[in-house]
């Protein structure tokens, strides 16, 4: 039985919570004091520490701790860090938990062996120990005269006063599988207990947790807030008119409570950073005011926070790292008035408040407290709330924690207070890579994944060679930017449909053969193979069994029923399940409906946007409009509304050409062929053109390799599926071509478009919307503006061609170590 019980309750770690004390509960008894071997009276210290998997907020603690202790040796139940310059390159002594079986993805699930597990880790040879805890490194075996100083972060949470709470968002509630978790969480709690008496100092990271540690073990603490990094958040005093909250997406964080009051406020912006497992039940309840970004880097979260009116926040947090630096970027708080908020944020009571409290976790409280805070009747102001922030600096924790040590156990002599570093951004340097990449298309054409595809292995420090099933367009771009391409022959799989009706023949199963053979011998050069499309999928996977290399789907479709045949989804899902190591889906949509086809596990699926590169565009940048449309025969005064796509009925172009009838003062002009076997859909649009008479209007340019010059010869970009799109592509050039965009509101298009603020969504297949649309935006020209510059800022910052390839190359490199290590 799977217990994972940490992560079904709080996410993946990524919890930040930090200290607290006033000395033990109990006096100790007087003993001689004990002489330290080390010269100058240096004791010797180790830092204990739960897991070493990530950096989130008990690992910003731990960073600190280790600057006051630079010579500390560091021990935890596992190391699994990539990244440990936070550590200054040290590695930490394990216990054996570090080599069972996927301890590394699943050593939440040993839970139940790491209170044995961390009283085997030897500390003897050491005077002073400092713990830093929030599950087990409490429970460490010390001796009398060793002094043992925990910082506490929480006592286990899931097994003391949310055990509740947990069983249920777990599903444990009745049965065996409850009975044994319950046991296990008695068996918890006695340990925790019993542990609590080895710990001569408790530190606390909030009055809240000091509580907590008194109600559980009895005994009194020292608050010590933890460390929030407020030089790197600036103040910024302009604000806008958009509220926000940013967080890990589990149960406990209350997102969906936040963005269901939005829903019900649809005057109010509401901007949400942030990924997890509850995504998909957040985004059903988004409404169009509600912007759910999805995961950010530091500068994007730090962009928002810093525009932001306020910063809204439901959970009940031990600390609450995000509250301190929305305030150090000059910006109150509207939070839930329990746990460690309260002690972060000044509410009315202060003379200089920088945020208000609701009373309860419920929609209604959160609207209660947004209409007061809209209402006026408190004044922010910005220099309060960076001022406040700076309470919780890195350099007040480290001076804290160092004058509290002294005084605890003045027989140590410690080591100076590190000097405050100016932060100096790193010169990034390129190193070169050993990782072979076996790359896999089904296709000849340039289509939207044959691009995003192109951008990945051109840019990739390994050694990259490619299979393509078909010749054409994109093999010479791939041979252009240096990579190698193979081309077989993939013509008997040209027949084969998304609907799953194509019934395999002889001459079709002979040249999967062929292609199987081709992809094979290639396969066996390579450490990962990376495929791209279905199709090449299919082929990639069995090559990869056969051969005994991972195999790495980038996924670029939603796979469902409205786009694909059940045929084609029981060969899709079972290849999943059983053949591939990982996938890579382009968006959160195409992610949702892989995981619902396949119940693929977290670990085993990532979300990475196409990166797009600004280049073509900014190379054209002063290029005139009119010599760009003389070029493509182009009317020179016209209003051009474009539509960038292949000739298919489900990219919708017949609906533009339906609006047109309706816009009888624009043009439209489609750039795109029918691919594959689509042309009876072109010669559709062409009658449709003649029986309306709308030649002189319409203009279908075919394929072009300038998309650049091509989107800045029209006025207006549309995206017209009728069905819901993997990602959009074509959104994201049009913003880089600084354009306003419309597109259909469904699949990943939520993803990238913020109705109103950066383009304009428009019902799948509604004609007379699109219609409305196009003559608003043809007759206000700020309105195009303001798309226009918005639309260019979401496009550069959110999908950069470096994150991209960085991503994927990252998730390529990860499955090759895995695979090298199961040997």
């Amino acid at each position: 039985m799977k217990m994972d019980f940490e992560d079904a309750f709080i996410g993946r770690a990524k919890t930040r919570h930090f200290l607290h004390e006033s000395g033990p509960a109990m006096t100790p008894t007087p003993q001689r004091e004990r002489t330290v071997t080390r010269e100058n009276g240096a004791p010797r210290v180790a830092i204990v520490h739960d897991w070493l998997v990530t950096y989130a907020g008990a690992e910003r603690v731990l960073e600190q701790i280790i600057a006051c202790f630079p010579d500390a040796d560091i021990f935890s139940v596992v190391d699994f860090l990539e990244d440990r310059s936070f550590l200054r390159g040290k590695h930490a002594t394990t216990s054996f938990i570090q080599k069972l079986p996927f301890a590394k993805k699943r050593y939440r699930a040993y839970l139940p062996l790491m209170p044995l597990a961390i009283e085997q880790l030897d500390l003897s040879g050491y005077d002073l120990i400092i713990s830093s805890s929030h599950a087990v490194a409490k429970g460490v075996l010390t001796g009398p005269d060793q002094v043992h100083v925990s910082y506490v972060h929480s006592p286990i949470r899931y097994a003391w006063d949310l055990q509740h709470q947990y069983l249920q968002q777990s599903n444990l509630t009745a049965g065996m599988k409850s009975l044994f978790a319950r046991l296990i969480l008695h068996y918890m709690r006695n340990w925790d207990i019993r542990t609590s008496n080895s710990v001569n100092h408790f530190i606390a990271n909030s009055d809240f947790i000091a509580r907590r540690i008194h109600k559980v073990y009895r005994r009194t603490s020292k608050v010590i807030f933890p460390p929030v990094d407020v030089a790197s958040f600036v103040l910024r005093e302009q604000k806008e008119d958009f509220y926000l909250t940013a967080s890990r997406m589990v149960p406990y964080k209350k997102i969906d409570l936040i963005v269901e009051a939005f829903a019900r406020m649809p005057e109010r912006k509401l901007v949400v950073i942030g990924d997890g497992p509850d995504m998909a039940k957040i985004r059903a309840k988004a409404t169009p005011n509600v912007e759910i970004m999805g995961y950010q880097p530091f500068d994007v979260l730090h962009e928002k926070m810093q525009r932001a009116k306020a910063f809204v926040f439901a959970a009940e947090e031990d600390f609450g790292i995000s509250v301190v630096e929305a305030q150090a970027c000059g910006t109150p708080v509207i939070a839930y008035g329990k746990g460690g908020a309260l002690e972060t944020v000044l509410d009315a009571s202060y003379d200089a408040p920088t945020g208000m409290f609701f009373p309860t976790q419920t929609p209604q409280a959160i609207i209660d407290a947004v209409d007061e805070f809209e209402s006026g009747a408190m004044t922010f102001r910005p220099a309060d709330c960076r001022k406040n922030a700076e309470r919780f600096s890195n350099a007040h924790f480290r001076a804290a924690l160092h004058a509290h040590v002294t005084r605890i156990a003045p027989q140590f002599t410690l080591p100076p207070l590190p000097v405050e570093e100016q932060k100096v951004t790193p010169v990034k340097t390129e190193t070169p890579s050993d990782l072979r990449v076996l790359a896999v298309d089904q296709s000849g054409a340039l289509g939207g994944a044959e691009l995003s595809m192109l951008e990945v292995v051109k840019n990739m420090r390994g050694n990259v060679e490619t299979v393509l099933f078909d010749d054409g367009p994109f093999r010479i771009a791939l041979e252009a930017v240096g990579v190698k391409v193979d081309v077989l022959d993939g013509k008997s799989l040209g027949d084969v449909r998304k609907d799953g009706k194509t019934r395999p023949g002889m001459s079709m199963l002979s040249g999967v053969l062929r292609l199987l053979r081709g992809t094979l011998e290639k396969s066996r050069n390579a450490d990962v193979i990376y495929v791209n499309t279905q199709r090449a999928m299919v082929i990639g996977a069995i090559a990869g069994l056969i051969s005994r290399r991972p195999v790495v789907w980038h996924l670029r479709d939603i796979v469902s029923e409205e786009h694909f045949g059940r045929t084609q989804l029981a060969v899709i899902k079972w290849c999943t399940k059983l053949m591939l190591e990982h996938v890579i889906a382009n968006s959160t949509a195409s992610a949702a409906a892989v995981t619902a086809l396949t119940r693929l596990r977290e670990e085993r699926l990532d979300v990475v946007f196409n990166g797009i590169s600004a280049e073509p565009f900014t190379d054209i940048e002063a290029v005139a409009q009119h010599e760009l449309r003389a070029r493509f025969g182009l009317p020179r005064d016209a209003f051009l509304v474009g539509c960038f796509s292949r000739l298919a009925r489900w990219k919708g172009q017949h609906v533009l050409l339906e609006a047109l009838l309706e816009c009888p003062e624009m043009h439209a002009v489609f750039v795109g062929a029918a691919l594959f076997g689509e042309d009876d859909y072109e010669a559709e649009l062409r009658a449709f053109v003649s029986e309306h008479a709308l030649g002189d209007r319409v203009h279908f340019l075919g394929f072009q390799d300038d998309i650049a010059a091509c989107m800045k010869a029209v006025d207006v970009v549309t995206h017209t599926s009728i069905m819901a799109e993997p990602f959009g592509r074509v959104i994201i050039e049009g913003m880089l071509s600084k354009r306003p965009v419309v597109a259909s509101r469904a699949g990943g298009v939520m993803d990238i478009v913020e109705d109103g603020e950066n383009g304009l969504l428009c019902s799948p297949g509604d004609a007379a919307e699109l219609a409305r649309i196009l003559e608003r935006l043809k007759s206000n020209a700020p309105l195009r503006d303001r798309l226009v510059e918005q639309g260019y800022v979401n496009a550069t910052s959110r999908f950069g061609t470096q994150r991209y390839v960085e991503s994927v190359e990252k998730i390529l490199e990860d499955v090759a170590e895995r695979s090298r290590k199961r040997g």
